[in-house]
């Protein structure tokens, strides 16, 4: 089991002040999960809203974490394909693989809010299209030393991608929540899968990894070449009724923001179940619910127990979700200590 960061921040007013402390806090954290072993860093793209909406671009904040880190992994969770130009994504992408000395994991979903796509003038409808050439582009790019490319939204001849990545086939994973069609494809496309085990039942999430494995199987390839990380949400302390009080409203109010933020949305024929998720969000306000078994909270013992659910549903990496509205920075910091030492060492071969 692998252990890492992720940054899909709810911006609180309150909390951060402003989007430089934001930045900051990110920095500072990510700076001691370097030195304290954890294994990576992931950076969530969304728009023009307190739900993400302040990490507009993974690939720039990443670049300043490849500046800051040593040897922990960087990755984008991920960027949104069919509302970027995938040409400019990759040359993006190769930049902050040679900032990062080839320590960089990349992480691509469609993006499931139609604000964004509405904002950015990009038809919804068009979603799974732009988001198969998008990857058929950055795998393209990244193997050859040239490369070209016909298809319905992006057409170029023989581009020399520069700078040159240092990773030829670096590991690509897809993000998911729901949609079958998407699990399939990654299975498929021989891709790494990224789900949201928070976001539904741990049952949900075994089958929609079980999905995939056959999927990987159906296609000829390796199982254990492929991994499936999920976000979850982080506050562990020795004392387990000092760790409630103080993640119960904060990840309370974080899952408040993600309603607040689909709470108006519409879906295009290719999110099917979608329609649902502003109920999903308000039946995750509940801290009970978030607590048993959708997040890593509590003392070691019941952060542990967690892990271990996590682990059998089939997910073999858990990057944490630490910034909460209401979640002071040294209390993130202890937390994350507390998790390094005292549960970190039972997963380090």
């Amino acid at each position: 089991m692998k252990f890492g960061l992720f940054y899909l921040p709810s911006f609180d007013a309150a909390t951060h002040k402003d989007a430089r402390t934001l930045y900051d806090q990110i920095f500072e954290q990510a700076e001691l999960a370097d030195a304290l072993g954890y294994d990576s860093v992931w950076c969530a793209e969304h728009h023009f809203s307190p739900y993400g909406g302040d990490i507009p671009n993974p690939p720039l904040l990443l670049a300043a974490l490849a500046q800051r880190t040593k040897r922990i992994r960087l990755g984008t969770g991920g960027v949104a394909l069919p509302i970027n130009r995938p040409l400019n994504t990759a040359e993006q992408l190769a930049m902050v693989d040679n900032l990062c000395g080839g320590r960089l994991d990349i992480g691509v979903v469609r993006a499931f809010l139609e604000s964004e796509y509405r904002a950015l003038n990009v038809d919804m409808n068009e979603s799974r299209e732009r988001f198969s050439e998008g990857v058929d582009i950055l795998r393209g790019t990244w193997a050859n030393d040239r490369f070209s490319y016909d298809g319905k939204f992006s057409s170029f001849e023989d581009v020399e991608l520069r700078p040159r990545p240092i990773q030829r086939k670096p590991r690509i994973f897809l993000g998911s929540v729901m949609s079958p069609e998407s699990i399939k494809y990654a299975g498929t496309m021989g891709l790494n899968l990224m789900v949201i085990p928070y976001a539904v039942s741990l049952e949900k999430v075994r089958d929609t990894i079980s999905m995939y494995r056959d999927a990987l199987d159906d296609a000829g390839h390796n199982q254990g070449d492929y991994s499936v990380m999920g976000p979850a949400h982080l506050f562990v302390d020795a004392n387990e009724a000092k760790a409630i009080a103080a993640v119960r409203e904060p990840i309370v109010r974080y899952v408040g923001y993600l309603r607040d933020a689909v709470k108006s949305d519409k879906w295009s024929k290719d999110y099917q179940g979608y329609e649902g998720m502003v109920k999903m969000a308000e039946a995750l306000m509940d801290f009970d619910v978030m607590y048993d078994q959708r997040s890593v909270c509590g003392d070691p013992a019941h952060a542990g127990e967690c892990i271990e659910a996590f682990r059998d549903a089939g997910i073999d990496e858990i990057s944490f979700v630490t910034i909460m509205p209401g979640l002071a920075q040294e209390q993130i910091l202890d937390s994350m200590r507390c998790f390094a030492s005292e549960i970190m060492p039972k997963y380090q071969t």
